[in-house]
C-alpha cells in the first residue's frame, strides 16, 4: 500500500527522479543507519551509501532516493525494508584466520586451560560479529583441534550478526578456494572439502565441525544481547570503530555481562577500550581479561 501510494504520486508529479543522492536526503538516510546499525556516515559517504542502495530503489518499486526514504519512514515500509536496509548498508569485510597474532595466542593449551575454567568444563566462544563466517569457523577449527574432536572437552562456537545475508552464508558455509589459502595447512586438510560436487574452485566446512556452530542474529545497538550462553571467550573484532567512543563502551560493557570472569575478549587491531571503568585488563594486542 505505502509502495503504490509513492509510486501513483511520482507518475502524478511527472517528475524527473535525481540521478544521484542529495545530500539532504543522505543525511536523513545516515541518521536512520545510525539509529537502526550504530554506525556513523560522515558526508564523504554519500557515494558509498548512493551505490549499496541503488538496488534497493528497484526492489522496493521506487524511482528515486527521497521516495526510498518516504518508504523506510512508513510503518509498513520500515517493517518491510529495515533488514534489507540494514544488509545493504553494514561492512561485511572478514577473512580466515584474520589478525594472526589472536589465534597465535590461542593455542591449544590456552583453549584448554579456559575450557576447565569454564562451567562444566566446557570450552564457549563467541563471533559477535560474525560476517559471512570465516572467523567463527577459524575458531571453530582451533577449538576442535585443541579438544581432540571433543574428546578432551566439549566445544561450541556462537555466530551472530545483524545481518540475516551474512547469517545464510555462515549457515551454507561455502567459500572460494582463494579466500581459504590463509587456513593453516594441516588445518585446511582436516576440516575443508570440496564444495559443488567436487569441484576444488570452492570449498565447504565439513560438516562435523558445521554441528558445533550456533547461528543467531544480534544487533548490537540493542538493549539486551542474548548469546545462549556464558562465554570464555568473546570476539568482536573491527566493528566498535564504526561507532561513536561512547557507544563502543556501552556495547563492550554489554558483551561482559556474557563473559565470565577469567575470560578473554578480543578487539580489532585499530579498536581500543577508553575506559578506565570496565573489569578487563589488556594482555597483549587488543586482547583483553575480564577481571571480575
Amino acid at each position: 500500500m505505502v509502495r503504490s501510494a509513492i509510486q501513483r504520486q511520482t507518475r502524478q508529479t511527472g517528475a524527473v527522479p535525481p540521478a544521484s543522492l542529495d545530500m539532504p536526503t543522505f543525511r536523513e538516510l545516515a541518521r536512520l543507519v545510525d539509529e537502526s546499525c550504530g554506525i556513523v556516515m560522515t558526508d564523504a559517504k554519500r557515494v558509498l551509501l548512493e551505490t549499496r542502495l541503488r538496488r534497493r530503489l528497484a526492489a522496493v518499486g521506487v524511482d528515486d532516493f527521497r521516495a526510498y526514504l518516504a518508504f523506510l519512514r512508513a510503518p509498513a515500509g520500515r517493517a518491510a525494508e529495515l533488514q534489507a536496509f540494514t544488509d545493504c548498508v553494514v561492512t561485511n569485510e572478514t577473512s580466515f584466520f584474520r589478525e594472526p597474532p589472536h589465534f597465535d595466542y590461542l593455542t591449544p593449551d590456552e583453549l584448554r586451560r579456559l575450557a576447565e575454567g569454564g562451567r562444566e568444563r566446557a570450552l564457549r566462544i563467541w563471533s559477535a560479529a560474525s560476517s559471512s563466517g570465516q572467523e567463527a569457523y577459524s575458531l571453530a577449527m582451533i577449538a576442535d583441534d585443541a579438544s581432540g574432536g571433543g574428546a578432551l572437552f566439549p566445544w561450541s562456537v556462537t555466530a551472530t550478526d545483524i545481518s540475516v545475508r551474512m547469517l545464510t552464508a555462515v549457515r551454507e558455509a561455502v567459500y572460494d578456494a582463494e579466500a581459504t589459502r590463509s587456513v593453516p595447512a594441516r588445518l585446511h586438510q582436516r576440516y575443508l572439502m570440496p564444495a559443488d560436487g567436487g569441484a576444488a574452485r570452492r570449498l565447504t566446512v565439513r560438516p562435523e565441525l558445521r554441528r558445533n556452530v550456533r547461528l543467531g542474529r544480534i544487533n548490537l545497538m540493542h538493549a539486551e544481547y542474548r548469546p545462549g550462553q556464558v562465554m570464555d571467550v568473546i570476539f568482536c573484532r573491527n566493528v566498535l570503530i564504526y561507532f561513536q567512543p561512547e557507544l563502543q563502551i556501552t556495547v563492550i560493557g554489554k558483551l561482559l555481562r556474557h563473559l565470565r570472569p577469567g575470560g578473554l575478549l578480543f578487539l580489532g587491531h585499530a579498536e581500543s577500550i577508553r575506559s578506565h571503568d570496565l573489569p578487563l585488563r589488556l594482555i597483549r594486542s587488543n586482547i583483553y581479561e575480564r577481571t571480575e
